[in-house]
C-alpha cells in the first residue's frame, strides 16, 4: 500500500543565493577542478526541516559596467552535511557558462540549470566554478528557487 496517495506541494517559497549563504554578491571568483565534492565549495541553499523542492538555479553575470566574465562550467553538489567531503557530497549537475562582456545598453543572459527534485531535510546545495571567473567583481550571482516542504 503507498505511503503517501496525495500531490505533495510546497508550503512556502525558498529562495536563497551564494550571497545570503556567503557574505557576498559574486560566486565564481576561485576555481575548484575536483569533481569528488572536496576544494572549496560554495553554499548556495539549505532545504527545510521537512526537505524542500528545488526547481531550478539562475546564474547571472556580474561584473564591473564595461567588465567582462571569463568562461568556466558551473558545478552542482548535494550534501548531507556542513562539513563537505568526498563520503558525504556529491557532484549532481553541471552547466557551461560562457564568456560574457557586460554592457549599459544591453541585458546580460541569464543561465538556468533545471533540477526539480526534492531534498531531504536539512540537506545543502553547493556550487564550483572549474575555472576563476575573474577578478572581484567578476562573477556570478547564483540564485536557488525553491519551496520547503
Amino acid at each position: 500500500m503507498p505511503a503517501n496517495t496525495s500531490p505533495i506541494y510546497s508550503i512556502v517559497g525558498a529562495v536563497d543565493s551564494a550571497a545570503a549563504n556567503n557574505a557576498g554578491a559574486v560566486a565564481g571568483i576561485t576555481a575548484n577542478t575536483a569533481t569528488d565534492g572536496s576544494g572549496t565549495l560554495t553554499k548556495i541553499f539549505t532545504a527545510g526541516a521537512n526537505g524542500s523542492y528545488v526547481q531550478k538555479i539562475r546564474f547571472r553575470p556580474v561584473a564591473s559596467s564595461a567588465g567582462s566574465v571569463a568562461a568556466t562550467v558551473a558545478r552542482v553538489f548535494i550534501s548531507s552535511s556542513s562539513t563537505t567531503s568526498i563520503t558525504n557530497t556529491w557532484l549532481y549537475d553541471e552547466i557551461t557558462l560562457p564568456a560574457v562582456t557586460m554592457s549599459n545598453t544591453a541585458a546580460s543572459s541569464v543561465f538556468e540549470l533545471p533540477l526539480n527534485i526534492a531534498l531531504d531535510p536539512n540537506y545543502l546545495l553547493y556550487v564550483t566554478f572549474g575555472t576563476s571567473t575573474g577578478s572581484t567583481p567578476s562573477g556570478y550571482s547564483v540564485v536557488v528557487i525553491a519551496g520547503d516542504y
